[in-house]
């Protein structure tokens, strides 16, 4: 897709992500979004009243597609194990076709720290985790995982964290895989130790 169809409020949080993904927050500055997208600083402004204000649109985007995946799995008339694939699936896609995007998941502490986006990141982050406890709560009472002490709660933390181990390897480490294939590899195996189905 070519700039002229895309907003300049999307262009200036697409450049932020970037920017974050690339250097950090402490370099979300206005010039550097100005110097990213060829866009004087004032036209910024027009748009956003400050650097605070684009970080918001930044988590909004982060965690954008959470209730829409949640109500399409819940509509899916598939097993629960089977609606976790799905869901490791839609996401894996996503941060693999937007690589920075997966970047601010290695930034929840500084955003947790900034007054701003506190709430914001609280809520998104909480409803992703209380949507995939649900997913795990169900496999259990329709006994779709093998192990008696499993717990949804533990379960759905285990699975964030795959997301965040494969996001930080992706950067620290050379990956022949894509983000995608290497998310589903992870889970897959994580998912068969305790499924009574085999991925």
């Amino acid at each position: 897709m070519t700039e002229e169809f895309i907003s300049v409020s999307d262009r200036i949080i697409s450049a932020s992500i970037d920017i974050i993904s690339d250097a950090g927050l402490e370099s979300l500055t206005t010039a550097n979004i100005s110097m990213r997208i060829n866009l004087s600083e004032v036209m910024i402004y027009k748009y956003f009243s400050d650097i605070d204000e684009i970080l918001k649109e930044v988590v909004c985007t982060y965690f954008k597609f959470d209730k829409s995946i949640f109500r399409t799995l819940k509509s899916k008339d598939v097993c629960f194990t089977d609606r976790l694939m799905e869901y490791v699936r839609a996401y894996s896609s996503y941060y693999d076709s937007y690589y920075s995007l997966s970047a601010i998941m290695l930034q929840y502490e500084e955003l947790l720290h900034n007054i701003h986006t506190r709430e914001q990141l609280e809520s998104g982050y909480l409803e992703r985790r209380n949507g995939l406890i649900e997913l795990f709560q169900g496999a259990i009472d329709n006994d779709e995982i093998i192990f008696e002490d499993a717990n949804a709660e533990e379960l759905a933390d285990h699975l964030l964290g795959l997301f965040i181990i494969c996001s930080l390897n992706r950067r620290v480490m050379y990956r022949r895989m894509s983000y995608k294939d290497e998310m589903i590899s992870m889970f897959t195996r994580w998912l068969n130790t305790f499924s009574r189905k085999k991925y």
